[in-house]
């Protein structure tokens, strides 16, 4: 009977499909408590529902690919999803539609996260260890992390917390393509165009990372066929990430928009440095006014120390890895801290505006560490039965301090998702005070307190000579008709600044198509090709031809990607690489 059960025991330490179904199932009950939160009331939860609201609104009543959301900012149209990833924006939207509500959706597609960060960080730990045991442990801890439950239980970063799923992909492919057998560098292609349409930030220090670990193995990199590996990812990266890199580089050239002004976004050296923390805030919470708590949990901390008495029991060929996975964990941790020179960084390192965001990054490197020495340890009893106790204990510690955390976050009555949302619908024009402004044209957002103010819902002439009547606006469409309008007068529409409006002014038997440019206020705002005595406007926004084209180049460049993969590992199996 006891060896029966020893093995049994063994078989749920080394059997994958074992290990996966674990996974699953404690990612699932680990998600439970994210169906009582109100995202409603996390820090970023109410914009994701606006902007899955948005996005259903832009959908009815504009133009593919509905960049622009038509309701929002007092019916004068803003944009989101030029401006913050694809990802995170539909996969929730079409989760929300068979869910029935976008809360709902954004909270199945949390779970999804949850589960997939598991499962792949154990794909790149077995990657790297070959050890079954190590990646299990690293993937519960990855789990259940408090730093993640945070992000999703009292922010909801979507963005921030989706990345976790994707970076372990990344340095698996790099490892793999540096250390391993090459045959799965392409997760580095997966990965990384994940992250980019996940989260924007997350993929600059990512980027910064694999360049530093490449540095590190400069002598592994520098041969032909890695280097063309690597051309080959990025080509395919910047390919597949069309959808959301063309239409943000287009709006970024054509206006200057908040997010992109470190003055108004702050994101220079000065405000990180400001909100940096205390290495003891790992340990006990302190009062913050954004009431993060990062507390990363005294089982994190021991496993991680544990290696004083793990080192030595390490495999020499897995060595260069845990000393790599350190020292960028600590580099990570000293960036959260006033430690860090913040204050002569530039600008773009300064994106993160909180640099306890790099906590994240420290988690991320440090859950390998952890997994080893707690392995190592465990491995290194003798006696079977007393090694499976500790390997079943090690687990039901972890497990019951994540089920303490969970406790932390109480039940709420979701109604009030359900009301918000609801109410978004019924009234669709939500004022610019009632989103986060941090896509609006830069003119229009220092104007807030002022011009914005009192501007109504029409045309204005904004100079020279013009009448304008009977104007109706519905959404995104506008008719209106022009009399005694002098060559060269300016109107601004009322619509924010985003390319993809088409204006048609129509007077004499002509029909011309008129340029749009950016009001002094951040408006669409259009010049009179001549004197129009009377004449007809028709304004729509059709997207430009690049977004479009953008949308097309995503999905051929992943049936290429596709293609090149089949082929690339058909040739591995016939002996090449």
């Amino acid at each position: 009977m006891k060896k029966k059960l020893e093995n049994i025991i063994e078989k749920i330490k080394t059997k994958r499909s074992i290990h996966y179904i674990i996974i699953c199932v404690i990612g699932l009950l680990i998600s439970i408590p994210f169906f009582w939160v109100q995202i409603r009331t996390t820090d970023d939860g109410w914009l994701h529902l606006l902007r899955l609201v948005g996005l259903d609104n832009a959908m009815d009543k504009g133009a593919f690919p509905f960049l622009v959301f038509p309701y929002l900012c007092n019916d004068w149209g803003y944009s989101m999803t030029a401006f913050y990833p694809t990802i995170v924006a539909y996969v929730p939207y079409v989760l929300g539609l068979i869910s029935g509500t976008f809360a709902n959706g954004l909270k199945i597609f949390a779970t999804l996260t949850t589960i997939l960060s598991g499962v792949f960080m154990y794909n790149f730990m077995n990657e790297v260890t070959k050890k079954k045991g190590i990646a299990f442990f690293s993937a519960i801890i990855y789990m259940t992390l408090p730093y993640k439950l945070e992000d999703i239980f009292n922010r909801y970063a979507i963005g921030e917390f989706t990345a976790f799923v994707f970076m372990p992909l990344v340095f698996q492919g790099l490892y793999n393509l540096l250390h391993g057998d090459k045959k799965r560098h392409y997760y580095i292609a997966i990965g990384a165009t994940g992250l980019l349409l996940s989260h924007t930030i997350s993929t600059e220090y990512t980027a910064i990372f694999c360049l530093i670990y490449i540095l590190f193995n400069l002598k592994a990199f520098l041969k032909k066929d890695v280097i063309i590996k690597c051309i080959i990812n990025v080509v395919f990266i910047l390919l597949m990430s069309a959808l959301f890199l063309l239409p943000m580089l287009e709006f970024k050239m054509q206006a200057q928009y908040s997010i992109f002004t470190p003055e108004i976004i702050k994101t220079s050296g000065e405000y990180a440095a400001d909100n940096t923390i205390q290495l003891w805030q790992l340990l006990k919470d302190k009062d913050e006014e954004n009431g993060v708590s990062f507390v990363v949990g005294i089982p994190f901390i021991v496993m991680l120390f544990s290696g004083v008495l793990a080192y030595r029991k390490i495999d020499k060929e897995q060595k260069d890895f845990y000393i790599t996975s350190i020292i960028f964990g600590v580099i990570s941790l000293i960036m959260c801290t006033s430690l860090f020179p913040w204050q002569i960084m530039p600008d773009i390192l300064c994106t993160l505006q909180y640099p306890w965001r790099m906590l994240g990054f420290a988690l991320v490197f440090f859950t390998p560490v952890c997994a080893m020495n707690v392995y190592y340890l465990i491995i290194s009893i003798k006696k079977t039965w007393l090694r499976n106790t500790t390997y079943i204990v090690a687990l039901a510690i972890l497990l019951a301090f994540t089920a303490h955390e969970l406790s932390a976050y109480t039940a709420e009555d979701t109604t009030v998702d359900e009301q918000y949302e609801q109410n978004a619908f019924d009234n669709p024009q939500i004022h610019y005070f009632s989103v986060n402004r941090d896509y609006m044209p830069a003119k229009a957002l220092v104007q807030q307190y002022k011009y914005l103010k009192t501007r109504g819902d029409n045309t204005v002439v904004f100079s020279g000579q013009a009448t304008i009547e009977n104007e109706t606006k519905d959404a995104f469409h506008i008719d209106m008709e022009i009399k005694d309008a002098t060559k060269g007068t300016e109107l601004e529409l009322p619509f924010l600044f985003y390319p993809g409006y088409t204006v048609t002014l129509q007077y004499d038997d002509l029909e011309v198509t008129l340029e749009t440019t950016e009001s002094d206020y951040g408006f669409v705002k259009v010049v009179l090709p001549d004197d129009v005595a009377e004449g007809k406007i028709t304004v729509d926004y059709t997207a430009t031809t690049l977004d479009k084209v953008a949308y097309i180049i995503s999905p051929i460049a992943l049936l290429a990607f596709i293609v090149y993969v089949v082929i690339y590992r058909r040739k591995y199996k016939l002996g090449g690489n």
